[in-house]
């Protein structure tokens, strides 16, 4: 058994493949507006879920299966798993696969750490989970943007064939305040239709991966 997990920041191809990944979510009011936008298109991605997020929007967890989105584990309550103890780790991440489980969900459910911290402890857990970390190459920092320009111009600086671009549809600002995402469903509104004019296409992770 390794001791430590995979972990992907991109995929090396000279394919124009690239990921959509959410943070955080879902979310009432903007996941299903981002799902919205990809209905359209035809466009599937990847949404790293919570498990509290999961168990409070069950119906939208449900549409994005159904619309053949892929589901990440993000951990249950998106705490810092940095000196967390092994037990806490163990619970945060098998609590979230059991969820997400439970929708009937099959083949590997991968992980993104929240906050994308992570030291030896957790590092070790996900190895024993036989999970693939998945990173990304891609930082938007939409978390803290209000503009949707500033956001594509970080994706159009650094996005190249096998990216992995990171997005949120959730979040905290400060306790007990959401975060506007507007700004995130803009930018996902300009992307879906200039990359592919480029030549890219949009693959989930487990898709991504294969490359």
């Amino acid at each position: 058994m390794a001791l430590f997990p995979k972990f992907i920041y991109k995929v090396k191809t000279t394919d124009k493949v690239i990921a959509l990944t959410f943070d955080d979510g879902p979310n009432p009011d903007f996941t299903e507006k981002i799902l919205d936008i990809f209905k359209e298109k035809g466009i599937k991605a990847t949404f790293f879920t919570t498990g509290r997020s999961i168990e409070k929007n069950k119906n939208i967890v449900q549409r994005m299966i159904s619309e053949g989105h892929e589901l990440g584990n993000h951990s249950y309550s998106h705490i810092n798993l940095i000196f967390k103890k092994k037990k806490v780790i163990l619970d945060e991440i098998v609590r979230t696969d059991k969820l997400i489980r439970e929708f009937g969900v099959k083949g590997d459910i991968h992980f993104r750490p929240p906050y994308g911290r992570i030291l030896l402890t957790a590092a070790s857990v996900l190895a024993t989970l036989n999970k693939k970390v998945i990173m990304w190459n891609v930082p938007t920092k939409d978390y803290k943007e209000n503009d949707p320009e500033i956001i594509l111009k970080r994706i159009y600086k650094r996005v190249k064939p096998g990216s992995i671009i990171v997005l949120h549809d959730s979040g905290l600002d400060r306790p007990g305040k959401i975060i506007d995402r507007n700004a995130t469903i803009i930018a996902v509104k300009q992307i879906i239709n200039k990359l592919p004019k480029k030549g890219y296409k949009f693959k989930t992770i487990s898709e991504l991966i294969k490359y």
